[in-house]
């Protein structure tokens, strides 16, 4: 003799498998949403992080072209005002002393008319306010040593340093079309 079949009540078998189903399923839903709203964001996150760094101020560099443009051409017109009055070989002291001054006076030149740019301009290009602090150290560098030959000296110019470096070496990698003269550092 057997038994007859046995079947769970009516509430049991609403809240079975067929719930638990229905429930999974929208877990799933929400996963994937989460998935794609993770993946979306980070996509956004790492293109607005690449467009930041695209388009930030080089610390480095001089890259801001108002103010790129105004070195570039006032250091063409203090490189051709440095070789004009270069004193030739041989040439006396009082020349000489004349030649330094004159070159001088064209880096003082090329300076200003960079530091006439707007204040905030230059602070917004990192590395200007740095080379054009430079090329007034090596302008005084240059007169204390004239100053030493008109006195009768016989001086010894060494250009100036910072972190064991030449200062030139800093002054021509800032990116710019302007590389110190050697008329500038060669003083023997």
């Amino acid at each position: 003799m057997s038994l007859p079949p046995v079947f769970p009540p009516p509430e049991a078998a609403a809240a079975g498998p067929a719930r638990s189903g229905r429930g999974t399923a929208g877990w799933w839903v929400v996963g994937a949403i989460l998935i794609v709203v993770i993946a979306v964001g980070g996509v956004v996150v790492f293109c607005a992080g690449l467009w930041t760094y695209a388009n930030h101020d080089r610390p480095e560099l001089i890259d801001n072209p108002p103010v790129s443009e105004v070195a570039e051409n006032a250091c063409a017109t203090m490189r051709a005002t440095v070789a004009a009055h270069t004193a030739p070989p041989g040439a006396s002291v009082d020349a000489r002393v004349r030649s330094i001054r004159e070159q001088n006076a064209a880096v003082t030149a090329m300076v200003a008319q960079v530091r006439g740019l707007d204040r905030d301009l230059l602070a917004d290009d990192r590395p200007t306010n740095l080379w054009l602090a430079d090329w007034e150290t090596l302008v005084e560098a240059r007169e204390r040593y004239a100053a030493d030959l008109a006195a009768g000296g016989r001086p010894h110019f060494v250009v100036p340093t910072s972190d064991g470096e030449p200062l030139t070496r800093r002054m021509n990698s800032v990116g710019l079309i302007c590389e110190v003269p050697p008329q500038l550092v060669d003083l023997t």
